[in-house]
């Protein structure tokens, strides 16, 4: 079987508020004035999507934060979208996305499906033991409690 390697330079997904690469986000016109941001898949933390219709007008700005710990992207027509993209990157503050109503379905999937991919490795990096290979107090009493019957 072969196989290939992905390029990290070319583009999976594009449009003008977002480009998806194989291995990171790059949000445009998130610093003024122009500058863009890279989200590496492994440092997300969550991935949500929300109707704009659940925010309020005082957490919402068309770029830079408001008086929610959001700081949203260049979007001019942000108060007239159906959905946004809350993004946590385990840092302060959170990403908000917007973008053309069809094309944030697809972001989302794609981004939900990057961060799943590398979620279940990265997790447990965290800890000191992975909790899935521990063994809970009540397992040890029971195999303690085999081990004596076995003796006796």
């Amino acid at each position: 079987m072969k196989t290939t390697a992905v390029d990290s330079n070319h583009p999976l997904i594009s449009n003008s508020f977002v480009t998806c690469y194989s291995d990171y986000l790059a949000i445009h016109l998130y610093y003024f004035p122009f500058g863009k941001k890279k989200v590496k898949y492994n440092n997300i933390v969550s991935c949500e999507l929300h109707s704009m219709d659940d925010i309020g007008i005082f957490e919402c700005k068309l770029w830079g934060m408001s008086l929610s710990p959001i700081w949203w992207h260049c979007d001019m027509r942000r108060l007239g979208r159906k959905y946004y993209i809350l993004l946590d990157a385990g840092q302060w503050p959170l990403i908000g996305l917007t973008m053309n109503d069809n094309d944030i379905i697809n972001v989302y999937h794609f981004i939900k499906q990057r961060i799943s991919s590398n979620q279940s490795s990265v997790y447990y990096e965290k800890y000191l033991y992975n909790p899935l290979q521990t063994v809970s107090e009540k397992e040890l009493e029971h195999q303690k409690y085999l081990q004596n019957v076995k003796k006796n």
